[in-house]
């Protein structure tokens, strides 16, 4: 057990200290002594680990001897004083103290430095504290987990330790093994989280994972999340808990880390449909050709970020978000999008909305990637168009818009109608109506054989705004009404 002496004169003070370290770290024992010889008397006796001192409590006289008796006890210190001054600060120095704090107080630097020094002097081997036995759950072992074993005769709790970033799991099981819990725990590491079996009694669990989080802060930036599952449904066994507990911890992808879930049944998710409709497509297709990225960004925010209980399942999230990244891939193939760059960057954004623990994260990196897309579209100099090219991005970008016109064009590359017009007739043999249709129809026969939307909704979306003139422009081009189209297509793929 660790021990810690609170050596200070003032009564208050002394009590108020000691009632901290008691309520905070109830598996520390805590004494106190109120003036010098009877703090030597207890250095000797009670020989504690740590010793909170108060500078001015040892009498010059008898300095020396307080150091040799500090030599051969060896207890990490946390000098405490009133004056801020070089004199001080020196004499803490030469007794070799841990931490000098200023009076008044505070709580929360007092316990932070203690909690950091027990934590060092433990992963040191200073001491070793003996811990409580489990009895009849210590002989859980591995394959408890994964294979299914007698029930216990016991009633046992699990509980669940995630990083945010799995690599730290390493760090954090070496923190765990060295922590002192109230009760006793069987620890397992597993690859994307932390195992612990406990006996399940009038123990506030809760507490002592809250404490054991913020113990954890303290060390390290990386945040976590702690699942407590105390169902003991029919035969409870290690591996259904185990399971249970995972299913809990899925509670993560909404509720963030940082937290403590405590629960006794499994989560039950919300079914949807994961794959957008064709309404959904509409609107996405419009959102990708009109740039809209505040649009993208208030739809995300109310499909996912606001979101309360009962959850839909994360695996349908994931899949509904991919339906989602289809839609904007068929938008870069749009533009011949396919660099290097954003090859790698769409491929690490599909591992992400696969693999990201969190949905605030995916979203976040979904809208990036997006605004990256339609930065890169918008930039004619690093798509080194000449004016032919020029127009025919104008087209691909604006086919959406039924008020598109020779004149628009013009506007955007900066030249006289007629001339682009003559341009195009020498260079593409066809005039600007002829290359805005083939355009509308390429796009339209695209969301026939992608998508379920409707014939009326196609022509819509892809800038006619009569579907009758829609039908009779596809039936030229293509040789059949759509409708026909999409049959043929359909089955010719079947």
């Amino acid at each position: 057990m660790y021990k810690v002496l609170v050596a200070n004169r003032d009564e208050y003070d002394t009590k108020g200290i000691e009632w901290l370290l008691r309520s905070s770290m109830p598996a520390w024992q805590v004494d106190t002594a109120e003036n010098e010889a009877e703090m030597i008397e207890k250095l000797e006796s009670f020989q504690p680990d740590l010793l909170i001192l108060e500078l001015d409590m040892i009498d010059e006289s008898s300095y020396g001897s307080f150091i040799k008796t500090i030599q051969i006890i060896r207890p990490d210190l946390i000098a405490l004083t009133i004056e801020a001054t070089f004199s001080q600060a020196k004499r803490a120095i030469d007794l070799g103290v841990s931490d000098l704090i200023l009076k008044p107080i505070s709580a929360d630097t007092l316990l932070k430095s203690a909690r950091k020094i027990h934590r060092l002097a433990q992963l040191n081997g200073r001491f070793s504290e003996q811990k409580p036995k489990m009895g009849a759950e210590e002989g859980c072992h591995y394959q408890d987990l994964f294979l299914e074993s007698p029930a216990s005769a016991k009633s046992f709790l699990t509980i669940g330790i995630k990083a945010e970033n799995p690599s730290e799991l390493p760090k954090l099981y070496s923190f765990l093994k060295s922590y002192s819990f109230q009760k006793a725990v069987r620890s397992f590491i597993l690859s994307d989280m932390v195992f612990l079996v406990a006996e399940q009694t009038s123990f506030a669990w809760k507490e002592e994972c809250i404490r054991f989080m913020r113990d954890w802060q303290e060390t390290s930036t990386v945040q976590i999340a702690i699942s407590i599952y105390t169902g003991q449904e029919g035969n409870s066994t290690i591996r259904s808990h185990y399971l249970a507990n995972r299913k809990l911890m899925e509670l993560t992808f909404y509720a963030g880390f940082n937290q403590v879930l405590e629960g006794n049944s499994l989560p039950k998710w919300l079914s949807i449909d994961p794959f957008l409709t064709p309404d959904e497509q509409s609107t996405w297709i419009d959102f990708l050709n009109q740039s809209d990225i505040e649009g993208i960004k208030a739809w995300f925010h109310q499909e996912f970020l606001i979101l309360a209980e009962p959850y839909p399942d994360p695996g349908l999230i994931r899949i509904r978000l991919t339906s989602i990244l289809a839609q904007i891939r068929r938008h870069m193939k749009t533009f011949r999008l396919s660099g290097e760059n954003i090859e790698k960057e769409y491929l690490c954004l599909f591992q992400t909305i696969l693999y990201s623990p969190l949905i605030y994260r995916i979203i976040k990196e979904m809208i990036r990637f997006i605004s990256f897309i339609f930065e890169t579209i918008r930039s004619d100099k690093k798509l080194k168009l000449d004016l032919t090219e020029r127009i025919l991005f104008f087209l691909e970008t604006n086919y959406w818009d039924p008020a598109v016109s020779l004149e628009k064009a013009a506007e955007y590359a900066d030249r006289n109608a007629n001339y682009i017009s003559s341009i195009l007739a020498k260079k593409c043999g066809k005039s600007f109506r002829e290359l805005l249709n083939e355009t509308r129809i390429r796009q339209s026969a695209k969301l026939l054989l992608e998508s379920d939307m409707s014939i009326k909704e196609i022509a819509s979306v892809c800038g006619f705004s009569n579907q009758q003139y829609f039908n009779k422009v596809f039936s030229k081009l293509k040789g059949m009404p759509p409708n026909q189209f999409r049959k043929r297509m359909q089955k010719a793929s079947v």
